[in-house]
Parts: structure tokens; sequence; C-alpha cells
């Protein structure tokens, strides 16, 4: 029986942040319900192909999951179990959640459910800087949902935190820092802001409404978060995320590594055996389909050459690299003959470091991750 990850997408928000280019859409209590219908047809159209592979990671993301009620979440909970069949006695199920949306009756209901991992949008510390990019939280709240989730006995909180912010200097995103340790979370994943097409941010930047750190200054942001962080406990195991021993996310890994997900919901996307699907991204038209799964979807088969470019570059975003001789065993082709010349250029331009057949970036390859990636694109 092979392994298999799921994705759920819960698309719905309280208002969308200004950065934000995610496929969400304003709360509304009816369209939420006929929502939760189709996302349960789908699961059950797709359950006789879930029973085959057993769950080893399951991700509930968005928009804002934690905006669901207690008997919402169980509803789309119990589905999900009876549509799915062996379980890993310990698989990673999380949460994305909010501050402002979350209650002690809904961390309750995850936590019985069997809900073990949550991730916390705080963002920053400065309300001012919240306020600026769109949140509809303080930092107190924030404070007050780790203590709500600790109270319900979850013992693996991640909180995202994102540096390169309008208006943030390095004496914030330290202060950021020290206020997020002092929650001691197990996991912290620290992004740097990005600006996308079509967001209200991106056309305040352009129009200069917004100014945003130079890019000397959001450098040192990220190499104080090394030391800081490496300090602190926690070991750098992707180029954003940190994690306490034993706290790494696995789900994340799974996209990192290649490895097999089916997405369920709006816009979900999958990647089982070399292709690559997406659900359709009409909310109208999923919610009114008897059988969401026959909705046009993005088809992609993923060639042989697709597959060994996507395996380096997306595996050169762990800290430890990719193996070579991982490499043979899955295509069957011998990493030095494909890569070799591209290997030993990024080697002499000290962007990488190899112990055997082990690759992975340098200190200098962090902070020119995007060049080495470009790289193993044949």
């Amino acid at each position: 029986m092979s392994d298999l990850s799921l994705y759920i997408h819960i698309p719905f928000c309280v208002r969308k942040c200004r950065y934000c280019d995610f496929l969400s859409a304003p709360e509304n209590t009816g369209e939420r319900a006929r929502y939760i219908e189709a996302l349960g047809r789908e699961m059950k159209c797709r359950s006789e192909d879930l029973k085959k592979a057993r769950v080893k990671t399951i991700f509930w993301g968005g928009g804002t999951p934690s905006l669901l009620s207690p008997a919402e979440f169980r509803e789309i909970a119990k589905g999900l179990k009876t549509c799915t069949g062996e379980w890993d006695e310990d698989a990673e199920w999380t949460i994305e959640a909010n501050p402002g949306t979350l209650d002690a009756e809904k961390a309750g209901e995850w936590r019985r459910a069997g809900v073990n991992r949550v991730s916390l949008g705080v963002q920053a510390a400065q309300d001012r800087l919240l306020e600026r990019i769109g949140r509809i939280h303080t930092f107190r709240q924030a404070k007050e949902s780790v203590g709500i989730l600790r109270e319900a006995g979850f013992s693996n909180i991640n909180l995202d935190l994102m540096m390169g912010l309008p208006g943030q200097d390095l004496n914030d995103w330290k202060e950021t820092l020290e206020e997020a340790l002092s929650l001691a979370p197990e996991h912290l994943s620290c992004y740097s802001l990005i600006l996308e097409e079509g967001t209200p941010l991106l056309r305040a930047v352009r129009e200069g409404r917004e100014i945003l750190p130079e890019e000397e200054e959001e450098r040192a942001m990220y190499e104080y978060t090394l030391r800081r962080l490496e300090k602190a406990g926690y070991r750098q195991y992707e180029i954003s995320n940190f994690a306490k021993p034993r706290y790494a996310c696995r789900h994340n890994l799974v996209y990192w590594e290649l490895g097999e997900y089916q997405g369920l919901g709006l816009g979900a996307a999958s990647y089982r055996e070399g292709r690559r699907l997406k659900n359709t991204t009409d909310l109208a038209a999923y919610i009114r389909a008897e059988d969401p799964t026959k909705l046009d979807t993005v088809e992609e088969e993923s060639s042989l050459k697709d597959q060994m470019e996507e395996w380096m570059f997306l595996g050169m975003r762990k800290t430890e690299g990719v193996d070579l001789t991982e490499f043979r065993r899955r295509f069957g082709r011998d990493g030095e003959e494909v890569y070799g010349d591209v290997i030993g250029k990024l080697e002499r331009e000290g962007l990488i470091l190899r112990e055997r057949n082990q690759i992975r970036l340098s200190r200098r390859g962090l902070d020119l991750a995007n060049q080495v990636f470009a790289a193993f694109l044949l």
C-alpha cells in the first residue's frame, strides 16, 4: 500500500490580506454550508481511490480553516475518515488558524478529532505592521491563541512570521523573533514577503504609497534569524523553516521530496503518479456539481525530465540537500551523468557543498538560492 498525503482547502476568509493571492473568498455562512456539502461529495467520489493508499499527513489550508464552526469542522472530519482507508498510527494532521478566529471550543474539537499540529498565522509582533498588511488580529490575540492551543493539549505549534514588510526594520524583526520565542513554539516559518500580481499591496508599492525595506536590510533580517534561532535550539531544515528536534513539518517535506498528495476542495492541487492535477477554481460550479471530480481540471503529465528537475530544485530547498543515490533509485539515471557539469560549476562558485553523494546549499548558496535552483532546469 502506497503512502499518500491529503490537502483540504477551506477558501473562506474574514477579509483578504493585502499581500495575499491565494484562492479565497469573503466568509458567507450559507455559501460555506453549501461548500462543505460539495467537499463531502468530492470526498465520496474519490473514496475508492483514497482507500487504496495509507494516509501519512493531512493539511487543512486556506483561506482560514479556523473560521469553520465546531459542527462544520466535525462534518468534514467525519467525511474524511469515512472516505479514506488506513492512516499511519502517528499521522501528522495540521490545521491552519488565524488569531481572531480561534477559541477554546474550536481547539478542543480539533484535538478530539485527532488534529495534532496547528500552524498559526502571526506574521509580526507590531500591531501597526499587522494593520498595514491587512491582518485582522493584534499580537495580543496571537499570544492568547497560543495559550488556548496549549490549554487544549496541543504540543506541536508552528508560528508563521514575515520579514520584509512595509515599514518594518531590523529592530522590528528582532522584536518579532523574541516575542515569538517567548511563546515556545515547536516550529517557526520565517518567510520573506513576496509581492504577487493583482494584490493591493503590490499596487501600493508601485504607486509609492508603501515602501519596502532595502534588500540589504531584509538580508540582515534573514541572517539574524539564522543566528538567533540556532542559538535558541531550532534546526533550520529548509530555507524558511526551523524546528525543534523531531518537529519538522512532515507534510511540507512531502512537497519538497516530490511525494504523492491528493488535494480536496476548490482549486486544490494534486500530484499522483507523475501527473499534476488541479480542481476547478470556480466556486459556484464546484458547489453545484453532483460529482466535483468531473469538473475541468488542469492536468499536466510530467516527463522524466520534468520530474528530475522538480526533485532537484525542490529537494535543494532542504538544508540537507539531495542524495544522488536516491536520484538513481528514483529515476534510474546516474545523477552525475545528468547533472555533473551543473554540480561542478555550482561547487566551484561556492554555492553548494558536496559530501560523497550528498549535495546541499552552502551559506552563500542560501543567499542565492533561486540562482542555484534555476541551474537544475535542464
